[in-house]
């Protein structure tokens, strides 16, 4: 008769442990299946582990053909800024952003009407020229949506405030760390920085040019690589400014330009990027994009709901205005078995083909946030 309770009891454990096995398995946990799930809106674009975008504060970037090639030439670019006052008066200008960059997937940026510093205006005199600068970028059919301070200003709570109500949706600094945050934005599963309007992004500057170094200016890839390789492990987004790349005085006889940057040491940099990005560890993001797909992300929501044996509607919502919010989001699907390997098609609203792929765990898919949802099919 004693031994019962003790048979009972060791039955009761067996069962006990079993069914806490089947709560924590990883098909189980948080998220519930039905065929198809949707386990999360990935970090970063396309499943990378992190982002970065280099930016690059010059006014004639025509001047710069020979780096600008060597990028197109490995499919690689980097954002250029749009003093708006100067491409107002010189369409050629224009047109070349148009035409030799943004065609090869260069981004572009704001940068102030004139070149001012704008936190030795008020309120009103700096929002009139934000307001300028993006009113002029939206004129040349560009996207005024990522924005840099000229002379690392935008320190000053007033000039933020003027450059957000100017309807720019981030800004960039010229300081690697300020108050504990930087230079690795939203490492760490963080969903936004603590202020859009003040990124911080790494000064990039030969030592040569006027000794500038230590914490405020990057000199050489080793250190660039230094704040890099830290950043992919904690899946953040870095950025970095360059001047006068190669214009050091020596390189093809080119004089010295403000604050310039050894060429050589700019394409060792970029090939490192390269590198990481075939690796699917960095996701080479222009400044606009990176912005856009951070905010629409944060809210994001996002449902999988089956309609048949073979079909099943996706939501995906974020409440922005396509107008401007028009990132595709990557979704990671969870799949079950008896599925897997089956091919699949997403159609939008109107019935027009988004996606076709092969349906594995964790399978990756873009789409564009809408109001209306899609319709996945299995073939």
């Amino acid at each position: 008769m004693k031994k019962y309770p003790i048979i009972l009891l060791a039955l009761l454990c067996v069962l006990f442990l079993a069914k806490c096995d089947q709560v924590s398995s990883p098909d189980t946990d948080e998220v519930e299946i039905d065929g198809i799930a949707i386990q999360e809106v990935t970090h970063w674009y396309n499943g990378y582990q992190a982002a970065f975008t280099p930016t690059f504060d010059t006014g004639l970037p025509a001047q710069y053909e020979t780096e600008l090639n060597w990028l197109k030439e490995r499919d690689l670019f980097i954002d250029v800024e749009i003093v708006s006052a100067s491409y107002d008066i010189r369409p050629e200008r224009v047109e070349f952003m148009r035409n030799e960059l943004l065609a090869y997937g260069f981004g572009q940026f704001g940068h102030g009407h004139a070149h001012d510093h704008h936190d030795r205006f008020d309120y009103d005199e700096a929002y009139a020229s934000f307001r300028q600068n993006y009113l002029s970028i939206k004129s040349y059919g560009f996207n005024p949506v990522a924005y840099a301070y000229p002379y690392g200003a935008g320190r000053l709570i007033s000039t933020r405030n003027a450059l957000e109500d100017a309807g720019f949706l981030s800004g960039r600094l010229n300081q690697t760390v300020f108050e504990d945050y930087g230079p690795c934005i939203m490492a760490n599963g963080e969903s936004a920085p603590p202020d859009w309007m003040r990124l911080p992004a790494l000064r990039m500057e030969s030592y040569d040019f006027e000794g500038c170094g230590g914490e405020e200016c990057i000199n050489d890839p080793q250190e660039f690589f230094s704040h890099l390789e830290p950043c992919v492990e904690q899946g953040g987004w870095l950025l970095n400014t360059y001047h006068a790349i190669g214009f050091d005085g020596e390189t093809d006889g080119r004089p010295v330009g403000w604050g310039f940057y050894r060429r050589a040491d700019f394409y060792e940099e970029m090939e490192r990027v390269a590198e990481l990005r075939s690796e699917g560890k960095l996701w080479l993001a222009q400044m606009e994009e990176a912005t856009l797909y951070a905010r629409q992300r944060h809210a994001a929501e996002f449902s999988v709901e089956r309609k048949g044996e073979k079909e099943f509607e996706i939501s995906l919502k974020d409440g922005k205005d396509r107008d401007v919010f028009h990132m595709p989001l990557t979704l990671r699907l969870l799949v079950e078995e008896e599925l897997l390997g089956l091919d699949a098609v997403i159609f939008d609203h109107e019935e027009n083909e988004i996606a076709v792929f092969v349906l594995e765990n964790e399978a990756l898919v873009n789409l564009v946030p809408s109001e209306h949802g899609y319709r996945l099919v299995i073939q």
